[in-house]
């Protein structure tokens, strides 16, 4: 980093309250993507009327059970924890954000049966509150299997966490899978789906690490648990931009910019760090690691000169259809 990279040009958004994704039918202007269908309107105002269907209700929860939340109908809970669907009229014009996501799922399934799917489409996604600033999105898609080109119905559920204790913002999968059809369960898969903290080494907890000093770059070798990423390191691995773009995506999300006429990123700098692979080669294949990121847009959104610094950190918890990717970037004046 240059002298005249010094002064941090963006504000860090943890200190102000992102804006949540807006329950009502926007029109198509205000995010850049497709109109999204939206919930049937309902014939009263669910503020003014705490009560709950109990018929309704319970054919909400047989929904839920049997589909594992991917295919449900809007049913208002006065207290929160339900589901608002999302219908895309154009299965191919879907908001940045759930695309990020729905990448992040089939990143996830790809890493654990050593298949190579990328996203084609999204056909709908469902949002839910959780604890007051977390979202959980059920996202049902179309993922092409670039070996063979075939298509195939893929479903994730992802959550996020703005203001975590540990890092700036988290994305977490529950489920990574191919489509599974609704129908009555002998298990319902809600304990397997939480995340287990016994699963992941205590070297990756804690307190997200702060970005290397000079003098640790410099001293960064191809031994020890550090790896600084080659030129041919970056082709093939289109998961390396994902984790630059979760990076870009938190920085702007609290103010709602569609991130789109900024990509692709360009990738300056990449050193990974990990105590899994001793070979620098295999610490890309890690199943846990923490990657130091230096990247610039194609143009910014705030329309000066930016170079970005992320940390990100991958975990896995050896449950199937899980990763986590906590995110901290800092945004500097370049020359």
């Amino acid at each position: 980093m240059s002298d005249c990279e010094i002064a941090i040009l963006l504000p860090n958004i943890g200190d102000e309250q992102p804006q949540q994704r807006k329950r009502k039918l926007e029109s198509p202007g205000s995010s850049g993507a497709a109109p999204i269908q939206s919930f049937p309107k309902v014939d009263y105002n669910p503020w003014d009327d705490d009560e709950v269907d109990p018929v309704t209700e319970k054919e909400y929860n047989r929904q839920f059970l049997e589909s594992d939340g991917f295919d449900v109908d809007y049913f208002y809970h006065p207290y929160g924890d339900s589901q608002v669907p999302h219908i895309m009229e154009d299965k191919y014009d879907y908001p940045y954000d759930i695309g990020l996501f729905s990448r992040l799922g089939l990143h996830c399934y790809n890493i654990e049966k050593g298949t190579s799917l990328k996203l084609a489409a999204i056909n709908k996604y469902n949002d839910e509150m959780r604890f007051t600033r977390c979202l959980c999105y059920h996202i049902t898609l179309e993922a092409i299997d670039t070996s063979n080109n075939s298509l195939c119905d893929f479903q994730t559920c992802v959550f996020k966490d703005f203001f975590p204790e540990q890092a700036s913002y988290v994305a977490q999968t529950e489920i990574s899978r191919l489509k599974v059809p609704s129908g009555p369960r002998s298990t319902f898969s809600g304990p397997g789906r939480r995340w287990k903290e016994d699963g992941v080494d205590d070297y990756y907890k804690g307190k997200m690490p702060k970005w290397l000093t000079k003098d640790e770059m410099a001293a960064i070798s191809t031994k020890g648990k550090f790896y600084e990423l080659q030129e041919s390191d970056l082709q093939g691995n289109e998961w390396l931009h994902m984790y630059a773009e979760f990076a870009f995506h938190y920085k702007w999300m609290a103010h709602e910019s569609n991130l789109r006429p900024f990509l692709p990123l360009e990738i300056k700098k990449v050193i990974i760090q990990t105590k899994e692979e001793s070979q620098p080669c295999m610490k890309l294949k890690a199943n846990n690691a923490i990657f130091y990121i230096i990247f610039k847009g194609n143009g910014d959104p705030s329309g000066a000169p930016v170079e970005y610094h992320a940390v990100v950190r991958k975990t896995m918890d050896g449950s199937p259809g899980h990763i986590c990717l906590e995110v901290d970037c800092l945004a500097y004046k370049s020359c």
